[in-house]
């Protein structure tokens, strides 16, 4: 299928990849073109075809170009969602600071192997499109247990009620970005609109063989170079059509950071001796021969 190769070769190579079909396949259509309706005969409509071509290109110009924008909005809109999902990840570990002891550590625990299934095993199926549920069902098990521990605490004073109240929050915000980063990781141009596209480059090369310039080699060159506009921005939607998809794709570097952060916060410190505490080998120490003379 076309789309397990676009999303499985890095993008450069998809890049080359396109443009050279489109480019081919246009000046392969002009070389018939050319045979079949001689140049003098397009030149003397040169003008009219210029005319007519300069309305169909601007317009399908327009209309790729509204394309490109919407999904590089659509992947700004992916970064978004995943650094939100970070946040209210990060606001849980934070604010478990004001819960007990025992079940802090149980939170923490919990939001630390929710990260590294993100991270490690839901991330590469997003990359992927394996999208099926039994690919993010270990990731949906963490957010209840962590939910149900929360919903079960029966917290002593005002402070852990409030606390518990700003964790609750927070979850469930973080349930909502999850479930728009997996909407959004599904979520791709229609059908519709490259069948659109395709045909509107088919207009445009129709148009371009049209004119007729007395030299066949230019008339190659500048088709080959109008084509090569095209499959670059072409190239740039399909790298950009599936936010989390492929080698162009937002990253997860937001939940590593807090993976980073609420590690070195919350880390358990060695204890450290006192500054006057010289332990049994210190200047104070008793040695074996000075016991013996106290003794005696």
């Amino acid at each position: 299928m076309l789309n397990e190769w676009f999303y499985s070769h890095p993008t450069w190579e998809v890049t080359l990849a396109v443009c050279s079909v489109i480019v081919l396949a246009t000046l392969a259509g002009l070389l018939v073109f050319n045979r079949l309706v001689h140049w003098e005969a397009r030149e003397k409509d040169t003008t009219m075809t210029g005319l007519s071509y300069a309305l169909a290109g601007g317009l399908f110009a327009i209309v790729i170009s509204f394309v490109a924008v919407g999904v590089y909005e659509a992947m700004d809109k992916g970064e978004a969602i995943a650094s939100a999902e970070a946040n209210s990840l990060s606001g849980i570990v934070f604010d478990s600071a004001g819960l007990p002891a025992d079940l802090a550590s149980r939170v923490r625990d919990d939001v630390d192997k929710y990260i590294v299934t993100v991270t490690k095993k839901e991330w590469p199926s997003q990359q992927a499109y394996h999208m099926e549920e039994s690919n993010f069902e270990e990731g949906w098990a963490l957010l209840r247990r962590i939910n149900f521990d929360l919903s079960n605490y029966d917290p002593a004073t005002m402070g852990q009620a409030t606390v518990k109240r700003t964790i609750i929050h927070s979850i469930n915000d973080l349930f909502s970005a999850r479930r728009a980063r997996l909407l959004a990781a599904g979520s791709h141009l229609p059908d519709s609109v490259w069948q659109m596209m395709i045909f509107g480059l088919v207009l445009v090369s129709i148009y371009i063989y049209l004119f007729g310039p007395h030299s066949f080699k230019i008339h190659m060159a500048v088709t080959g170079l109008t084509m090569v506009s095209f499959g670059l921005v072409f190239s740039l939607i399909i790298a950009l059509d599936y936010p989390f998809r492929g080698d162009l794709s937002v990253d997860d570097e937001a939940f590593l950071s807090v993976k980073q952060i609420a590690a070195s916060i919350f880390e358990p410190k060695a204890d450290k001796p006192e500054a006057g505490d010289k332990g049994a080998e210190g200047p104070h120490a008793v040695t074996p021969e000075a016991k013996d003379k106290n003794e005696k």
